[in-house]
């Protein structure tokens, strides 16, 4: 990926519909506080080991709100845990 360097790169975080119950609730008291953490992980490894240009890489977290399953089992709601990485036109 190191060699792409004309698009940015987007890492994209999506979570199911489940409510945060835990003792992690007071430092993310809303599921949507969550699908930012591993974007930004992901996005710091890609530019630490991938070597990527900071400049082309964002970091947006979306919640429960784009889900690619029902979140109506467990399977489903595996599903809609997930990060994507997107590559997009790069505006000058």
């Amino acid at each position: 990926m190191k060699d792409i360097t004309d698009k940015r790169i987007q890492v994209e975080g999506h979570t199911d519909n489940v409510r945060i119950y835990s003792s992690i609730k007071t430092k993310y008291p809303r599921t949507g506080s969550c699908p930012w953490r591993a974007p930004r992980r992901s996005w710091r490894y890609l530019q630490e080991e991938g070597g990527l240009e900071p400049k082309l890489l964002s970091a947006t977290g979306y919640s429960e709100y784009q889900p690619v399953a029902a979140n109506d089992t467990d399977e489903n709601k595996a599903k809609n845990r997930r990060i994507e990485i997107v590559l997009l036109p790069l505006l000058k």
